[in-house]
């Protein structure tokens, strides 16, 4: 679970519960099956729900701790909630990276 944001304001956390609509199991609440990284140029938009137009978002999502690093409240969050923070260079790197994908 990553905490992804509703819409691009990022200002609330998707009410979309994901998994846990089918198992009924709290610790599944907002999980989403995450999708390969194959060809993720060319899939934007990005998350379930759409709401990061560029890989450059998503990059910048991940950088700052996911929902937990915009301040939504997530105890079950998988991704570490610190910031990375990464360089421009650094971001840069890594978006060509996805791109040779």
């Amino acid at each position: 679970m990553l905490g992804t944001p509703a819409t691009a304001n990022k200002k609330a956390l998707d009410t979309d519960l994901g998994k846990f609509n089918t198992t009924r199991i709290n610790l599944h609440r907002h999980s989403f099956k995450t999708p390969t990284v194959r060809f993720s140029a060319k899939t934007a938009p990005y998350m379930h729900n759409g709401v990061f137009a560029t890989l450059a978002e998503v990059v910048d999502f991940y950088d700052r701790g996911g929902g937990s690093g915009l301040g939504f409240d997530l105890p079950n969050q998988t991704l570490p909630a610190d910031a990375l923070h990464l360089t421009v260079a650094e971001k840069k790197a890594l978006i060509a990276f996805l791109k040779a994908l």
